[in-house]
């Protein structure tokens, strides 16, 4: 499948943000609480928290309420990458002996200049997730931290989309990042979030800053995010909330996040991502003197708050249970295709395929369509209602140096084109592509409504290249 790891640019953006304990001043805004809505932030202050029940976090993972757990006790870096499902610059990523002072381990994580793990955990509403951080006493300007993803179509890497504003039924991202405000504060700044949402009133995301206490690098902290989706498509009920050791630093409410309840909260990036932007951004003085160094320990993503590690286990040491990535269960997450309902190979001609023809450039010199930029294209050879499970697959070869490929699909609903982007592809190499059916979107940027409900009957293939530029494609199928 091919899709481009991207981690866009941090830009501040004052608008849309509030302050914690200020009073609303723009959207999204405070809500009255009551029985049946949402929790308050009063009542959050009180919470107890799953931690409580289980001393030193001995146990946590059996807690039903419980979605991800890692300590990092268990098996090499290469070993924590392979459960969790994707891991970038492993070569940057150690384990240590750097403990906090309530860990029940003898382990943590350290991260030297750039590095991420990402999972996903079963959908749900709502997410909270605590870690144990420390920054290295010389530590920089942080470009990118820690997010939270709700992703409708979820892959094993993270998709990245800065600049882009996501459509509302099918993603929203926070991030619990620090910031140093413009240089206010030396680094890594104070602690706000960095929000991604259909709503958002700039395309760079929106920053919301909770209670700005200036972060002690050299020292442990138990950082807790929750992210709390709106309980309706109509509904802005949502929010995101952070806590500090345990005490409440930031709430915002009055989120639209999406606009189907079939978009759920389902990934976790730890991420540690940094550039010489944020330097520059705050002014740093003496950026070549910074030891660009994290440690994590104790991660529990659940749906009900956390709280910090208590007391000690029974045991003496634990070492949990690890989790594993929820894309290693299939159809956990999304559904599957069950079978192929349309395919065709070439090797009896081109089938009901228009504006190419059909050459001997496949594997074992096997039959394939090549076409020019103009396109290729198919109608009324199948139809097939789009569902989540609704996938197609195909295989590209560029000759040449064809560019901008795109899927184009004609939707009667829309009265429209849904297009889907292909991302570069090396030329003179074959390339497997796969997407879900509701991924193909109306407009040129592909960010309008999707095919989701229509019926897929039609298929078009089209590039920007030269006179002589050519696709090649084989082992086209629509599975559902």
């Amino acid at each position: 499948m091919q899709r481009q790891w991207f981690v866009g640019w941090l830009v501040f953006v004052a608008m849309g943000s509030l302050a914690f304990g200020s009073p609303a001043v723009a959207q999204p805004h405070a809500v009255q609480s009551a029985a049946s809505a949402p929790p308050s932030r009063q009542t959050a202050a009180q919470w107890k928290g799953l931690a409580a029940q289980y001393p030193g976090d001995e146990g946590i993972e059996r807690d039903p309420r419980v979605l991800f757990v890692e300590d990092f006790e268990t098996g090499s870096v290469a070993e924590i990458g392979r459960r969790w499902g994707n891991i970038r610059l492993p070569e940057n990523i150690s384990l240590s002996d750097e403990l906090h002072a309530a860990s029940p381990g003898v382990r943590s994580l350290r991260i030297r200049d750039n590095g991420h793990l990402f999972t996903h955990t079963r959908g749900v509403d709502t997410m909270f997730a605590r870690f144990y951080v420390k920054f290295h006493e010389q530590i920089g300007y942080i470009h990118h931290f820690v997010h939270l993803v709700a992703d409708r179509t979820p892959e094993p890497w993270p998709k990245g989309g800065a600049g882009e504003t996501p459509p509302g039924d099918a993603k929203f991202s926070t991030g619990i990042e620090p910031t140093g405000v413009w240089g206010k504060y030396p680094p890594p700044g104070i602690w706000n979030f960095y929000t991604y949402w259909h709503e958002m009133k700039t395309k760079w995301g929106t920053v919301f800053t909770g209670k700005e206490e200036p972060i002690e690098p050299g020292r442990w902290y138990c950082v807790e995010v929750m992210l709390r989706a709106n309980s309706a498509p109509e509904k802005a009920d949502g929010i995101q909330a952070f806590w500090v050791d345990g005490e409440l630093k930031g709430w915002f409410d009055g989120f639209r996040w999406r606009t189907t309840d079939k978009l759920k909260i389902n990934s976790f990036w730890l991420l540690f991502y940094n550039t010489d932007q944020p330097a520059r951004h705050n002014k740093d003085p003496h950026p070549e003197t910074r030891q660009m160094e994290v440690w994590f320990d104790d991660i529990v993503l659940a749906t009900e708050y956390i709280g910090p590690v208590q007391g000690r286990p029974a045991s003496g040491k634990k070492r949990a249970t690890p989790s594993q990535s929820a894309l290693m269960t299939p159809g956990l997450l999304i559904a599957e295709p069950t079978g192929v309902v349309f395919s065709e190979k070439f090797e009896q001609g081109p089938g009901k395929f228009e504006g190419g023809e059909v050459v001997e450039d496949g594997a074992g010199g096997s039959k394939v369509y090549a076409f020019p930029a103009r396109g290729a294209w198919i109608w009324n050879a199948f139809s097939q209602p789009v569902s989540e499970a609704t996938t197609i697959r195909f295989k590209l070869k560029p000759l040449g140096q064809p560019r901008d490929i795109q899927v184009l699909i004609w939707s009667g609903k829309h009265s429209d084109n849904c297009r889907y982007h292909i991302g570069p592809l090396e030329p003179g190499k074959w390339h497997a592509i796969e997407f879900r059916a509701i991924e193909a979107r109306v407009g040129w940027g592909a960010r309008g409504p999707s095919l989701e409900g229509d019926v897929l009957d039609n298929f078009k293939l089209v590039f920007a290249g030269g006179e002589d530029d050519r696709l090649l494609l084989d082992e086209f199928e629509i599975g559902q």
